[in-house]
């Protein structure tokens, strides 16, 4: 993955449920495994966050073209 890709977070377990959530990897931190992804919420709150993750930790919905 890298920087533009379009994610979503992929859940831990069956409770957790991210579909309202989509991201944006916006940057690659210079130490560790770890991305910053711009999150927006489409739950009609209209929450954005930023949020460093690790790979496997994402799921890529659209590679950067």
């Amino acid at each position: 993955m890298k920087i533009g890709d379009l994610v979503r977070c992929r859940p831990r377990n069956d409770r957790e449920n991210y579909d309202a959530w989509l991201g944006i990897i916006i940057g690659e931190p210079a130490h560790g495994d770890h991305v910053a992804v711009q999150w927006v919420c489409s739950d009609g709150r209209g929450a954005v966050e930023i949020v460093n993750h690790m790979a496997e930790e994402l799921v890529l919905v659209n590679g950067n073209r």
